[in-house]
């Protein structure tokens, strides 16, 4: 089940300042004369060394760790419970969701600077639909879909889903936003020019992670279980499931779409699928609660965050060489540039 996190006092956001202080010390003498912010952004500091955003939910702060000697680079307070944060569909932007800060934090990935803060009630789950119209955030915490303008965010439908709506996804041609219900099992479908409900169908104990495939058909994670569903969106029936062990929460797919990552949570696995077959080919040991992933930009590693070992695993896919990273209470989401 998600971890729902205390309320404590925020401070101001020195994200920047912090990680790029930090950043230039580690990286000058690999990339004398870059640019600050295309070390932390940028491909040049990329080549050299992978850099990960890492949102530590517990203890609000975001953690910057490198893979130029696997640690972290610094650690700065940017609110409270910060769970996911994603890329804006134009790539210049990172948003930050502060759950129980009411917020969004927005990041201009060209210069590292924070461009601005934006009121939004409970933002846990956030993503764009892929034509770029709809923002949408799950707000677990109040039991709530909001559906935004995105060229302005502002709230154009509130719709209640009762209870606990998770993870997000979308219809490959943005007609529709599919929500997972962790509280009452189930999967929700929203028409997002209406903002109605089209159907609510049982999926299976604590839903959690949840794509899109290629062919339109939907997974999710059941986390209350031990594995993933593949659903029909036109009315949520199961088409079959994909046993992957215990604890089965979220995705990530490998970038030119042949492959499928499943974190495991309870196992304390992933779990590699053949995109097209769903067919499981490799078993991953990632101890501790893994949740989120990000694959480096040379495709070489996995990165997963522990969520109950205030750590960040680092996966060499050839090997399957595991490298742990201490990092702030309950590591939930990441990126890696």
């Amino acid at each position: 089940m998600a971890d729902r996190c205390p309320i404590t006092d925020g401070v101001s956001f020195f994200l920047p300042v912090a990680v790029f202080v930090h950043l230039l010390r580690q990286f000058n003498r690999l990339v004398l004369g870059t640019s600050i912010a295309a070390l932390f952004f940028g491909a040049a500091g990329a080549a050299l060394a992978s850099t990960a955003v890492v949102l530590d939910s517990d203890d609000d702060s975001l953690s910057v760790v490198t893979s130029d000697g696997y640690h972290e680079v610094s650690r700065a307070h940017v609110g409270r419970a910060p769970h996911h944060l994603i890329v804006s569909p134009d790539g210049r932007t990172l948003l930050i969701a502060m759950s129980e800060g009411n917020e969004l934090v927005f990041i201009d990935r060209s210069t590292g600077i924070e461009k601005q803060r934006m009121a939004a009630s409970d933002p846990y789950q956030i993503g764009f639909s892929p034509d770029g119209k709809w923002f949408v955030a799950a707000s677990l915490r109040l039991d709530r879909i909001d559906i935004y303008d995105a060229n302005n965010f502002q709230v154009v439908r509130r719709l209640p889903a009762p209870t606990m709506p998770s993870h997000i996804a979308f219809a490959r041609d943005s007609s529709t936003v599919y929500v997972t219900l962790q509280g009452t099992s189930s999967l929700i479908a929203v028409d997002l020019a209406s903002g109605k409900a089209l159907w609510t169908a049982p999926i299976g104990p604590t839903p959690a992670g949840i794509v899109t495939r290629p062919t339109g058909t939907l997974l999710a994670g059941i986390m209350g279980s031990d594995y993933i569903a593949e659903i029909d969106p036109h009315d949520g029936h199961i088409i079959q499931k994909i046993h992957t062990g215990n604890g089965a929460h979220n995705f990530l797919a490998s970038p030119d779409g042949k492959t499928l990552y499943v974190t495991n949570r309870v196992a304390g696995t992933i779990s590699v699928l053949d995109a097209d077959t769903l067919a499981i080919t490799a078993t991953l040991t990632a101890p501790g609660g893994p949740d989120d992933m990000a694959l480096s930009p040379d495709g070489k590693e996995l990165w997963v965050t522990d969520r109950w070992h205030a750590s960040v695993g680092v996966i060499e896919l050839t090997s399957g060489a595991l490298k742990t990273i201490p990092v702030g209470r309950s590591p939930h989401g990441i990126f890696v540039y």
